[in-house]
């Protein structure tokens, strides 16, 4: 008979080998590995060239404008847009520096997106420790959508580096709530939702979260002190060990917030994290630090007036705001997002899903190996070697931050049914950070050194490959339609786009000589007016505006840029095409409408001759 030996759970294997060791040769192969990677990264960044699509054109024709004068201003221009001005204010002195060109205007979004890595690894370091923070920013700069929208001329970058800001003054409240680091959050949070208002519903999720913790704090301070009289008792046994017997000494800073995503010293019961039984009592933190061989970090502990001083710093951030509040309440009521539905609430994992790497192959491969790391980021214990236990509650800090994100978007579905906005993949940069810090806290769960390098190269070397390809593909047709149209037009030939969503990255690359009219308010094209935007197109008449444009041209010939793919224009491009097709039947298409896999904005480019 052959005996089996079976290893007990309660003994698991020591660890393969430790982190702090001098570096090897593997040491070295591996960061290199790191350094080209990211390098490439920085590079891609820099690389997008094609013509701008409409939201890019869009925010710089807005940027342009003169910031005062008796013409249309930049503040005009953004109440007919719905957005808050910070990122245009930013990109206004930005282009009257390096100009209007694509690669200039998307080299601010490059450099932001870049300098948001600063301020994520300080508050990774600050939440999850050192080697989380370390694998969330190497993570975040190889991601393919930082990655993307590092070439975009928006302000979803600026939304990362605010949030991450926004997250270290936070934890400085909480930490220390005085003062000058109140004004700090306010002046942050105010910052936020002066650059998008889908960011509000990331304060509003912070602040239900700091509104918890004041209610709770009170009772599971009384519980823990508690648990703290009972453990100081003669005889009193926690995990298997009399309270006389050598234990982890406990900071002296007083007692911790519960549920604080910052790892504490000590084991004792009432940490972060902790279950009240020996190694089940410690945060994630301590346990890595112990299976890895390195030393508990020290971090200062939350002051009990933290959340209070939190909620007080993201009132005031409304102060910020205030001066914008009237234009907000116009655009409230008149703007929106006329372009699409109000999403359901599956779209909170779609997010995560393009988070993690996006709709492509090796997109899928990355929500693979993320949906791995955010569960052991969540609830992951490590053991030592290739182990790891899962407590099905969730631990610290991975479950607040969880939360933070999760929550995010909770709101924001729930707010977009209320109000019928829109959602679009890219708002959904206002939850990004915390998702990041969950990512890299699972990856730092990875004891294993050979596996922890591993996940982490291959995570970071599918992520640059997958963003390239999101980078370089084609945004808008106006490139190809600018070519087409300076050969086969002449001074005195009109256009005509349908929608006028096609307009602003049109107006960029077209001939001077070509008279460009939107439908239906026959507008100069390089900006959208999105006030009153579904109820002025379905009280448009399709057929007065193509018989204006037949008109206005005369013998010349009438182009018309269209598709029928857009709300709110199913029947008005309809009504545009077909009576010009009636008036001038010798018609022909001149570019063909590109399919959405090669190119973001497509439409097809028909001519109509007078003879």
């Amino acid at each position: 008979m052959t005996d089996v030996a079976v290893r007990p759970a309660e003994n698991p294997p020591e660890p393969v080998d430790r982190v702090g060791t001098r570096p090897g040769r593997e040491d070295r192969i591996f960061r290199a590995a790191l350094v080209l990677i990211i390098a490439a990264a920085v590079v891609v960044r820099f690389s997008a060239r094609q013509p701008l699509w409409l939201d890019e054109a869009q925010s710089v024709a807005i940027a342009r404008l003169p910031l005062s004068g008796v013409g249309p201003t930049m503040w005009d221009g953004l109440l007919e847009d719905g957005s808050p001005p910070l990122y245009y204010i930013l990109l206004h002195f930005w282009v009257s520096l390096v100009g209007e060109g694509a690669g200039a205007v998307r080299a601010l979004s490059a450099l932001i997106n870049l300098g948001s890595a600063v301020p994520l690894y300080f508050l990774g370091r600050n939440l999850v420790g050192q080697r989380a923070a370390k694998v969330a920013v190497v993570l975040y700069l190889t991601s393919p959508f930082a990655l993307y929208f590092g070439t975009e001329t928006r302000m979803y970058s600026l939304i990362v580096l605010l949030t991450a800001l926004g997250g270290l003054v936070l934890e400085r409240v909480l930490r220390a709530p005085n003062a000058k680091n109140v004004a700090l959050l306010a002046l942050c949070s105010g910052a936020l939702a002066l650059t998008h208002y889908w960011c509000l519903y990331l304060l509003l999720t912070v602040g239900a979260w700091l509104i918890g913790l004041v209610v709770v704090l009170p009772r599971l301070t009384a519980a823990q002190a508690a648990r703290q009289a009972r453990s100081a008792r003669p005889g009193a046994r926690r995990g298997g060990h009399r309270s006389g017997a050598p234990r982890p000494q406990r900071a002296a800073a007083g007692p911790a917030l519960p549920a604080s995503p910052v790892p504490t010293t000590g084991a004792a019961a009432g940490t972060p994290g902790g279950t009240g039984h020996g190694d089940g009592d410690r945060n994630p933190a301590e346990l890595l630090a112990d299976a890895a061989g390195g030393q508990r970090r020290s971090v200062p502990r939350w002051h009990r007036r933290g959340p209070l001083a939190g909620i007080v710093g993201l009132v005031a951030g409304g102060l910020v705001f205030s001066p914008w509040l009237p234009n907000f309440l116009s655009q409230l009521a008149h703007t929106g997002t006329p372009w699409g539905e109000p999403a359901t609430f599956a779209a909170v994992t779609h997010a995560y899903g393009q988070w993690a790497g996006g709709p492509t192959t090796l997109g899928r491969l990355l929500l693979f190996l993320v949906t791995g790391l955010v569960a052991a980021g969540i609830a992951g214990r490590p053991l030592g070697g290739r182990f790891m236990l899962l407590d099905l509650r969730g631990l610290e800090p991975g479950r607040t931050l969880f939360f933070l994100a999760t929550g995010t978007l909770i709101v924001a579905v729930a707010a977009g049914k209320a109000v019928g906005n829109a959602w679009a993949d890219r708002y959904t940069a206002t939850a990004f950070v915390p998702f990041l810090l969950v990512v890299g806290l699972g990856a730092a769960m990875l004891v294993d050194r050979r596996v922890f390098r591993g996940v982490l190269v291959l995570a970071a070397l599918a992520g640059v490959i997958a963003g390239t390809n999101d980078v370089r593909r084609e945004r808008s047709q106006a490139g190809e339609a600018a070519a087409v149209l300076t050969r086969l037009s002449k001074p005195g030939d009109v256009l005509l786009v349908c929608p006028d969503q096609l307009g602003p990255g049109l107006a960029r690359t077209l001939p001077s000589w070509l008279k460009v009219y939107v439908v239906p308010t026959y507008a100069p094209p390089d900006r959208v007016n999105w006030v009153d935007y579904e109820e002025r197109n379905e009280s448009a008449n399709g057929v007065t505006v193509a018989e204006r444009a037949l008109a206005e041209a005369g013998p010349n010939t009438v182009f018309m840029a269209g598709s029928g793919a857009y709300r709110t224009y199913e029947e008005l491009c309809t009504q545009v095409r077909t009576t010009l097709q009636e008036r001038r039947p010798v018609a022909d298409e001149v570019l063909e409408q590109g399919l959405p896999t090669r190119v973001y904005e497509n439409y097809a480019v028909l001519r109509f001759r007078a003879s």
